[in-house]
């Protein structure tokens, strides 16, 4: 979902661009989960309750179409579904870093 421009955002803000990925209720919750490794949907869930099914897969459905997050599905019945980042989901990393420096906590990776 693309948010407007603020009347003086120049159309091609670092900034507005990079709120365009991350904005969302639990974006930057699975992103920040999936930074510290590979985990399959129901253990994701599990780690983000209350997060409905629903959300949770349009949510990872719109991190993958971002090009933050990937998905593999195993061959199995029923299927293992696993998520973890993509080299540009992994560079985020200091951002957390810079957001726990800013609140004085450590991050745990």
């Amino acid at each position: 979902m693309a948010r407007p421009l603020p009347l003086d955002a120049p159309p091609d803000c670092p900034v507005e661009r990079t709120l365009d990925l991350l904005t969302g209720r639990w974006r930057l919750y699975v992103l920040f989960r999936l930074q510290q490794g590979d985990m399959r949907f129901n253990a994701l869930q599990r780690s983000l309750a209350p997060v409905t099914p629903r959300v949770l897969t349009a949510t990872l459905r719109d991190l993958e179409a971002a090009g933050l997050v990937w998905r593999q599905v195993g061959a199995t019945v029923p299927p293992h579904v696993t998520y973890g980042l993509t080299d540009r989901g992994r560079a985020l990393a200091p951002v957390w870093d810079a957001m726990a420096a800013w609140q004085g906590a450590a991050v745990t990776r």
